[in-house]
């Protein structure tokens, strides 16, 4: 993915050319046994999931998982999926949708 830029006015992350996320409250969730890691993220442009991979024994490029879209835009939205986040993921998981694709290396 993903290439971070942040400034003491703007904390911003670019996910491909077209995508571009302007943070507004971001939280970083570790998963129980170090294997995985989240990021909760409200940007400009909505809510969103990245996930990091550490099984290998180093970090693995971030990747976004999910798009999060609630049924009407709430200030507690944030917060509430922060304390619900697992219960919530796996829930997310169950969903089928189609795969984001934004690590391509053109291999």
């Amino acid at each position: 993915m993903l290439n971070f830029a942040t400034s003491s006015e703007s904390y911003t992350v670019y996910i491909d050319p077209d995508l571009r996320l302007d943070v507004a409250r971001v939280q970083t969730k570790p998963a129980d046994g170090n294997q995985d890691i989240y990021m909760w993220i409200q940007a400009v442009q909505g809510f969103f999931v990245l996930h990091q991979d550490l099984s290998l024994g180093r970090s693995s490029p971030w990747r976004l998982i999910f798009e999060v879209m609630p049924e009407s835009f709430s200030s507690s939205f944030f917060p509430w999926v922060d304390d619900e986040f697992f219960r919530l993921l796996q829930e997310w998981q169950k969903v089928e949708s189609p795969p984001l694709d934004n690590n391509q290396t053109g291999d």
